[in-house]
């Protein structure tokens, strides 16, 4: 039994149920620490924040920044800079205390800048597994001029969170070939799927190719899963929509139109993303995967100033497999022209990503950086 801990970046809760995948794999054979800010710690103290076999620490994060509804990505970057001077020290040193008094076996980073220079203090090696490091990782000369650019200058930030991991792990929804000077030092593959969604589509006969069924006596339906910030003229739009919507992520209010609203509820969450017809959404990289595992087409509703999301979005639209319109600019028109061709990208997704989980890949990598003393006296 190795002691491994993981850090995460807290911006949304793609990052914590990419780490969650990877402990409800190895949480019977592994002692393992969490490091987590934000939404990601949210979303993963009910369920370890008891636990006995999981230790989970809350910590401050990184955040993106919004004026009046909007990204601002320049006040992010200068945040940023003052999280680096006023709050990330007080990070590492526990960090540094807990590596010292209980000698980590592997230390894992998912985008969080803490771990890597707290393991650094330490004379310890560390892994990273994010999505972020496709930015500079990976071959993106098929994105148009302007996301290229945008690609590279948030790309910046990337090495200025850690470099000189033992490993970098790039998880990703699309398949995309890795840079001819990352091949040897980087490692890319499909999405983390978290163990209850990947047993409700077997159920569901999903990665068979069979259709969604919702329960007895509920409509076809789209799921929507929206950041806090979406300005009321996108819900107006959406309203209008001629099929239910059942939209997450902007709390419980009154129904509008078919639109419903729900509380983050990671049961219900995962039950009506398997019964779903389709998904309109914010582009998260984390739930793009879980779609593409399910087989469900997606239209992608990226924020303009989320440059991470429009080239996430983009691939969505390359790869056949959803559309996309920013959020800003979205009318129930492209709404309209998504039902028209969902058939089409669900065909599309399952000749090409259904059942795509690279959950598995990810932790042969995390488990052969396990000192060779401890395998080898698992193995005699």
């Amino acid at each position: 039994m190795a002691k491994i801990f993981m850090s995460m970046s807290g911006e949304g809760r793609g990052h914590a149920t990419r780490v969650r995948s990877l402990v409800e794999r190895m949480r019977d054979r592994h002692q393992i620490t969490l490091f987590a800010p934000g939404d990601a710690y949210r979303f993963l103290e009910p369920i370890y924040g008891a636990a006995e076999d999981v230790r989970l620490f809350e910590i401050p994060g990184l955040k993106f920044h919004y004026v009046n509804g909007k990204i601002r990505l320049f006040k992010t970057i200068r945040e940023g800079f003052r999280f680096q001077a006023t709050q990330l020290p007080s990070v590492m040193k526990l960090m540094t205390d807990e590596i010292r008094e209980h000698d980590p076996d592997v230390l894992l980073t998912d985008f969080e800048p803490a771990l890597p220079r707290a393991a650094a203090r330490c004379g310890k090696p560390f892994l990273s597994m994010t999505h972020q490091h496709f930015l500079v990782a990976c071959d993106l000369s098929s994105l148009p001029r302007s996301l290229r650019f945008f690609a590279w200058f948030i790309g910046l930030a990337v090495p200025m969170h850690y470099t000189r991991q033992q490993a970098t792990i790039v998880s990703s929804f699309f398949p995309i070939p890795l840079r001819k000077s990352w091949k040897e030092r980087a490692t890319s593959l499909g999405p983390m799927i978290r163990p209850e969604l990947r047993e409700g589509a077997e159920a569901a006969g999903l990665l068979t190719g069979s259709e969604p069924q919702p329960a007895d006596g509920e409509e076809p339906f789209l799921l929507s899963y929206l950041r806090k910030q979406t300005k009321e003229a996108a819900l107006s739009e959406l309203q209008k929509s001629p099929v239910p919507i059942k939209v997450y992520g902007l709390g419980v209010r009154e129904p509008i139109g078919k639109l419903t609203f729900h509380e983050i509820h990671a049961e219900r969450f995962v039950e009506d993303l398997i019964a779903c017809r389709a998904i309109v959404s914010a582009s998260g990289n984390q739930l793009l995967g879980e779609c593409m595992f399910l087989g469900k087409p997606v239209l992608g509703l990226p924020e303009k100033w989320h440059h991470e999301q429009r080239i996430n979005a983009h691939f969505l639209k390359q790869k056949g497999c959803g559309d996309f319109v920013t959020l800003e600019t979205f009318q129930l028109k492209d709404l309209t022209n998504f039902l028209e061709h969902i058939e089409e990208y669900r065909t599309r997704i399952r000749a090409t990503c259904l059942g795509n989980d690279g959950t598995d890949e990810a932790i042969a990598i995390i488990e052969r950086h396990i000192p060779a003393t401890l395998t080898g006296a698992a193995n005699s």
